[in-house]
């Protein structure tokens, strides 16, 4: 049996690797823009010297959900993210915004040079 035969019957046959799949399909948008915060939140830290910690202090959350919230793993509410814009001063609400605005620009503009 070749190793992609084996890896194939690994996964296929793994019921929390099939667990795990759906989940990610399931919840790719909002799974995709948490790691999109994620990684504004890490850059703003960097930028202002801070650590996980302190954001956790300056939220009034634990580490430990700062942690999570770094990784990109959480499913956070608009009360999370109204708190990180406040305490790290950086816009996140309107980045899918303007990332849908701009495709719907770069389409547009497609259309009219293909026109």
């Amino acid at each position: 049996m070749a190793n992609k035969e084996k890896f194939l019957k690994l996964v296929t046959e793994d019921p929390e690797t099939q667990r795990r799949i759906r989940y990610r399909e399931e919840n790719s948008l909002w799974l995709r823009e948490s790691k999109g915060i994620a990684l504004k939140v890490l850059m703003a830290l960097k930028d202002r010297d801070m650590s996980q910690k302190d954001l956790a202090e300056l939220m009034g959350v634990s580490p430990q959900y700062v942690s999570k919230l770094v990784k990109g793993q959480e499913n956070l509410t608009i009360e999370t993210i109204t708190k990180l814009q406040d305490v790290l001063g950086i816009g996140i609400l309107a980045t899918s915004v303007r990332r849908q605005q701009k495709k719907k620009y770069e389409v547009e503009n497609q259309i009219i040079l293909y026109q």
